[in-house]
C-alpha cells in the first residue's frame, strides 16, 4: 500500500473522469459480495477505510483524535448531499474506532442514523447499529473493524434493493474522499512515514462506475467534484514536473483535499 501519493491522486482523477464501469460490493477476504440487481467485477474496493489507515500508520504510534472533525450541523439540502455525507461519516466511523473512541463513535452513529432515515434505509439499518454501539461500547476494536465493512455492504445492499444504486455509488465517494483527506493530513505530519497511495490502481474501475454517470448526469456537486479534482491533477502534474519537495506537496494536497471536502461533502467544515 506504500508508493508514491502522485499516483494515488491520479488514480483517484481518472475514477471520477472515466467512463462507466460495473457494481462491486467488496467482501472480506479477497473475495467479491454480489449485491442483487448489480454486476459484479473481479475488483476489489475496501469497505471499510480502517485498514487502510492502519496499513498507513505502521510502525507509528498515531494520535488519531486530531483529525477528528466537527459534527455536521443540520440536515443535508438533498439526497445527494446525505449520500455523500454519509460515506464521509463511515470514514469517520473507521477514524474513531482506530482512535479507540466509544464516544465519538457514538456520536457518529447518531448522524448516520439521521442519514439513513433520509435515504429510506434507517430502520433497516437498526439492528446493524445496535451490534456496532456494543462492540464500541465492549473496546472490541478489531471486530468494530470489521463490522463497518458489514455496514457499508448493508447500505450499497438496501439502497440497491430500493433502486438508488447511485446514492450508494455516492456514498463511496464521499467516504474515500474523507479517507484521503485523513491519509493526506496524517502524511505531512509525520515525516518518517512514506508517501501513501490514495487509491490502488484495481480500484481505478470501480470508482469509474460509481462516479462518472452522476457527473454525466449533470448532477451539480458531481460536476463541482468533477472540476476540483481536474484542478487537483493539475496541482499534482505540475509538482512532479517541477520536482516539489514532499513537505511542499503534502501542504498543497493538504489544502485541496480539505476545499473537496468544504465545497462538496461538508460545506460548515474549518480546516
Amino acid at each position: 500500500m506504500r508508493g508514491d501519493l502522485l499516483t494515488g491522486m491520479s488514480a483517484l482523477v481518472m475514477a471520477v473522469l472515466g467512463p462507466m464501469g460495473t457494481g462491486l460490493v467488496a467482501g472480506e477476504g479477497g473475495g467479491a459480495v454480489p449485491v442483487e440487481g448489480e454486476q459484479v467485477e473481479a475488483v476489489r474496493l475496501p469497505d471499510q477505510s480502517g485498514d487502510f489507515l492502519a496499513d498507513l500508520a505502521e510502525g507509528v504510534r498515531p494520535q488519531w483524535r486530531q483529525y477528528f472533525r466537527e459534527r455536521p450541523e443540520g440536515v443535508p439540502r438533498d439526497r445527494v448531499a446525505a449520500a455523500l455525507s454519509m460515506g464521509a461519516l463511515v470514514a469517520d466511523l473507521s477514524l474513531a474506532c482506530e482512535a479507540r473512541d466509544a464516544q465519538q463513535f457514538r456520536n457518529l452513529l447518531v448522524d448516520l442514523t439521521a442519514l439513513e432515515t433520509m435515504l429510506g434505509i434507517g430502520e433497516v439499518m437498526g439492528s446493524t447499529r445496535q451490534i456496532l454501539t456494543s462492540l464500541a461500547d465492549g473496546g472490541e476494536w478489531k471486530s468494530l473493524r470489521v463490522e463497518v465493512g458489514s455496514l457499508v455492504r448493508q447500505h450499497r445492499r438496501h439502497l440497491t434493493a430500493h433502486r438508488d444504486q447511485q446514492m450508494a455509488d455516492l456514498g463511496s465517494i464521499g467516504q474515500w474522499v474523507r479517507t484521503w483527506q485523513v491519509a493526506a493530513q496524517f502524511c505531512g505530519n509525520h515525516e518518517g512515514v512514506k508517501e501513501v497511495p490514495l487509491g490502488k490502481p484495481e480500484w481505478i474501475d470501480v470508482l469509474k462506475g460509481r462516479a462518472a454517470p452522476l457527473a454525466e448526469a449533470e448532477v451539480r456537486v458531481c460536476v463541482a467534484i468533477r472540476r476540483q479534482l481536474v484542478a487537483l491533477d493539475r496541482l499534482w502534474a505540475a509538482a512532479a514536473a517541477d520536482g516539489e519537495a514532499r513537505k511542499a506537496r503534502m501542504e498543497r494536497t493538504r489544502e485541496a483535499l480539505n476545499e473537496l471536502m468544504a465545497r462538496s461533502i461538508d460545506p460548515a467544515a474549518k480546516h
